[in-house]
């Protein structure tokens, strides 16, 4: 009974190759008659590959013929000194100044917003009146003494 049944096994075995070589054969017979459109297909994909091998050829080389010095790359990546061109806007602009009616309008916009958030805000004082003078409870004399006794020390 066990013969019989790895005769069976072989048997099954030989069917399943005969099988796929008459697969393969087949599909070698369609191969050979692939349409018009396939073949074109495939020869734009193969130029399409070989396009893209000539291109990173290309790079390649480019980019190790193009050695350049640590100088040239820093003097790439400084950045460029703005400093004239700045001056002359700024020079621009203080020509064109705004008149002082708009100026007054902006600050007295500004205080009024301030005073409507509670803020409290001293008003410049004019030119007429006088700071009141400064008092000190030492007089000029402690003074001179303080320096004296500081240039002694060093």
């Amino acid at each position: 009974m066990s013969w019989s049944l790895v005769k069976r096994g072989l048997e099954l075995c030989e069917e399943d190759q005969q099988a796929t070589k008459s697969r393969k054969v087949e599909k070698k017979v369609t191969a050979g008659k692939a349409s018009r459109h396939q073949r074109e297909k495939k020869a734009a994909k193969q130029r399409k590959i070989g396009e893209q091998r000539q291109q990173e050829v290309k790079d390649l080389f480019s980019s190790q013929k193009q050695v350049t010095s640590a100088l040239e790359r820093y003097r790439q990546n400084v950045p460029k000194d703005r400093t004239l061109d700045n001056i002359k806007l700024l020079k621009k602009i203080d020509k064109k100044r705004t008149p002082k009616e708009y100026v007054e309008k902006v600050v007295s916009q500004h205080t009024k917003q301030l005073d409507r958030r509670g803020g409290v805000r001293e008003l410049p004082q004019s030119q007429g009146k006088k700071k009141p003078e400064e008092t000190s409870v030492f007089s000029d004399e402690d003074f001179e003494k303080l320096n004296k006794e500081w240039l002694k020390l060093y």
